[in-house]
């Protein structure tokens, strides 16, 4: 899940999906979109599926997806605070009926980048909002944050990251620039105190 659109989601998805691989886990990539598609050669492109049925093409995509795997990292899109696609995100986490999320943000910005006007949240509300999203139809918490810092340097990086794991108190770092371990370590340990 994200704060916005285009900010990395798919591809700490993939970063997870081959950590998880690389230590043995039966883990999945699950592509809701074209390009995640093309990468993992099946999905559903859930732009072209027809708003009152997103939440089942996501179940179909996680009990498919069963059949590969144990541990599925499902594609998000969207954001529930994006005014144009908050829909999208909301039938797929719906759908999906996630155990664990992990929230993707780009650090430094502030607003909806194609709304201008519309504040992105603390990310403690954005964690929170989406929890409670969740909850609807299974809980799920925020496992850690994927901080995308491409706008920063090495060192604006990992400040960002520090601020943003003692703002939030969930293990976060940016995939891209440093690897998958942390988050991973996160996600499974979540995952593992489900039993």
């Amino acid at each position: 899940v994200g704060t916005d659109c285009a900010i990395g989601k798919m591809s700490t998805g993939l970063e997870l999906a081959d950590a998880a691989k690389a230590r043995g886990r039966q883990s999945v990539f699950v592509a809701t979109g074209q390009t995640g598609i093309a990468i993992t050669g099946w999905g559903i492109a859930v732009d072209h599926v027809i708003a009152d049925y997103i939440a089942g093409a996501a179940e179909r995509l996680i009990d498919e997806g069963a059949t590969r795997g144990d541990l599925l990292f499902l594609e998000g899109q969207g954001s529930l605070i994006h005014p144009g696609y908050s829909g999208v995100t909301q039938g797929l986490l719906h759908g999906a009926q996630p155990d664990v999320l992990v929230l993707q943000h780009l650090a430094g910005q502030t607003v909806n980048d194609d709304y201008r006007s519309r504040p992105i949240p603390p990310l403690p509300e954005v964690v929170h909002l989406y929890e409670q999203s969740s909850a609807a139809v299974r809980p799920a918490r925020v496992a850690a944050i994927a901080l995308n810092t491409k706008l920063l340097d090495d060192a604006g990086a990992q400040r960002a990251i520090e601020e943003t794991e003692a703002l939030t108190g969930l293990v976060t770092d940016d995939v891209v620039r440093n690897g998958p371990d942390r988050l991973m370590d996160a996600v499974l340990a979540a995952v593992d105190a489900l039993g």
